[in-house]
């Protein structure tokens, strides 16, 4: 019998970092992401035998090699969950606030010599609907990339890369989803140097590191380490165009502050998303686009390292993201 899409889930949840060499210690799933679309696969590298022994052919073998997993993830935005490709990503997390109050949580890039720089890694747990030990976790996985887009007449939703281990089955947890809603773009306020600008009806921020699996000779198939490289953060927007205000940015490389707020709520079920990016440089072929009965401008735009949008770690970041919910401190990191 076929098995349908929609029993399935994804679990997630926080481990222990683990050492490089040791087999990372998947955890079960504490939380649960919502999704359009997951597709998780190990990755196995096959080598080939091709030593000629007077037959015509070409390959005598296949030899298994190394394996690691990627996994490519997109869903509508939900303030809590989404801390998790975030801090996973990013690495440096603050949390204050209280139950009663709704927690802020401000995540920048890790710049910690104790972690070297190393993000928080996740067992993500995938659940396909074969029977009661059917769920495949995929231990020590780090997120590479999360681009967020965001219409006007749409939900926010995002699309997510990462890498892991191989996965391995376990008995299947029991999902459990928060009431929070996804996050309609609308309620979004966005303010460019410093003044509100409500001309902005559409866009996307990607923040983006390469995660590279590191292997070596020491009679293991799965990688040594996967090491989290630089961050880099840009983006899109596209605005009604009223002047040559947004223009002149790109034209003299003006490199404007550039804050995207999605809040709504109050109390203790109040959530928030939001982008900071002080130092925002509007760096390629900002465009007068006549493609429908108004102007409109898109501009493409880098997120600049600065010390402003760092965190705790101190350093520099090119973004910061702040995120308010109900999850406690610890949650994420």
């Amino acid at each position: 019998m076929s098995i349908p899409k929609n029993r399935s889930f994804l679990g997630i949840a926080k481990e222990t970092r683990p050492t490089p060499g040791a087999a990372p210690a998947s955890v079960a799933a504490t939380d649960f992401i919502p999704w359009t679309s997951y597709s998780p696969v190990d990755n196995v590298s096959y080598l080939e035998d091709l030593g000629i022994r007077g037959s015509m052919v070409e390959n005598y073998g296949e030899i298994q090699g190394n394996i690691f997993s990627e996994h490519d993830l997109s869903g509508d935005v939900f303030a809590d969950t989404f801390g998790y490709p975030m801090v996973g990503l990013l690495g440096d997390v603050a949390t204050t606030g209280a139950a009663s109050i709704a927690y802020t949580h401000v995540i920048s890039v890790l710049n910690s010599q104790a972690s070297n720089g190393q993000p928080v890694t996740y067992s993500l747990s995938d659940y396909y609907g074969l029977g009661s030990a059917n769920t495949r976790v995929f231990a020590g996985c780090q997120f590479s990339e999360v681009d967020t887009k965001f219409s006007a007449d749409g939900l926010m939703t995002f699309t997510a890369k990462a890498k892991g281990y191989a996965s391995a089955t376990v008995a299947n947890p029991t999902p459990s989803f928060s009431a929070v809603a996804p996050t309609a773009a609308w309620v979004g306020v966005t303010t460019l140097a410093a003044s509100v600008n409500a001309q902005m009806s559409e866009g996307n921020i990607k923040i983006a590191r390469p995660v590279t699996p590191i292997f070596t000779v020491d009679g293991n198939q799965r990688p040594y380490q996967l090491f989290a490289g630089p961050v880099m953060c840009d983006g899109n927007l596209t605005l009604v165009f009223e002047s040559d205000v947004q223009l002149q940015y790109y034209l003299s490389n003006t490199q404007p502050a550039l804050q995207l707020d999605f809040s709504q709520g109050s109390g203790s079920t109040a959530t928030q998303i939001m982008f900071n990016m002080t130092k925002c440089a509007f760096i390629g072929q900002a465009k007068i686009e006549r493609s429908k009965d108004w102007l409109e401008l898109t501009v493409p735009f880098k997120g600049v390292a600065n010390t402003t949008d760092a965190g705790a770690s101190a350093g520099h970041s090119p973004v910061k993201v702040t995120l308010k919910n109900a999850k406690a401190s610890g949650t994420y990191a």
